[in-house]
């Protein structure tokens, strides 16, 4: 099913740098502890609950113990976010970050993460994924409202985001950037960090990992990968793609990681 990754792994020592998502993250942690911190609150999700992150939300993530932690995780591609929730309003509903611990939720991920990794009928995979979004958006929708990442942009980093999409593979500079919003540089860094959670070149590293993805699915060697969006030479970008998402870019293709697109 197009819009959906899955990614089943275990890490012990593997720490997240900060980065977001373009979609929605839904992840259910099987054994140890997960840690991440994400809207400056730091989370511990223990074997047995799922927590979800929003589209767009700065995050980090590592084992909360030496054990370690094992995970499986759903990533939902924007487009998908909708139609799998049966709304485009329950993501605003969604805080920056939460744990969640409800039954039905938990199990719905099981199964969807079981129809997803073997033969089930696309039927089958399809009923179990929007089965996750009703349990979703049931959890949230006797929440309070939380609001939208969008809502927090100010002019000046509309226009730097804009840019940088457009620009994600060439060597950006901060007077270049700062110009095009009509800012100073400090300006510019403070009103984008605000907004975003990260300075503008982090989120430029972010979207050459977003494009990476796209581009090594498509079956771009990985070599062409790094030319291609912007990064200095292949082991540069091994390191950062390793950094983003705690596999390498060969790894990220081989099933034996257990990373799919569906």
């Amino acid at each position: 099913m197009a819009g959906i990754e899955v990614l089943h792994a275990f890490f012990r020592r593997h720490r997240y740098a900060r980065h977001a998502h373009e979609g929605m993250t839904l992840a259910l942690v099987d054994s140890g502890a997960a840690a991440f911190e994400c809207a400056g609150r730091e989370h511990v999700v223990p074997a047995g609950a799922a927590f979800v992150i929003r589209p767009g939300e700065p995050h980090t993530g590592r084992a909360a113990t030496p054990e370690g932690y094992r995970y499986r995780v759903l990533y939902v591609e924007p487009d998908f976010v909708g139609e799998m929730l049966g709304s485009t309003t329950v993501t605003s509903r969604l805080p920056d970050s939460e744990r969640l611990s409800s039954a039905r939720l938990v199990h719905s991920l099981a199964r969807a993460h079981d129809a997803l990794t073997s033969y089930a009928s696309a039927l089958a995979r399809e009923t179990a994924l929007l089965d996750v979004g009703r349990a979703l958006a049931e959890q949230v929708s006797t929440g309070s409202d939380h609001a939208d990442p969008a809502g927090r942009m100010t002019r000046v980093t509309r226009t730097a985001l804009d840019y940088l999409h457009t620009h994600s593979d060439e060597d950006v500079t901060l007077k270049e950037l700062a110009r095009i919003c009509g800012v100073g540089v400090h300006h510019l860094i403070r009103t984008f960090s605000a907004s975003m959670g990260m300075p503008p070149h982090a989120y430029q590293t972010q979207l050459r990992v977003w494009r990476a993805r796209t581009l090594l699915f498509e079956g771009v060697r990985p070599a062409d990968v790094a030319h291609r969006t912007g990064f200095y030479d292949q082991a540069h970008f091994t390191r950062v793609f390793k950094r983003h998402t705690g596999v390498t870019p060969g790894q990220f293709l081989r099933s034996e990681t257990g990373l799919s697109r569906s």
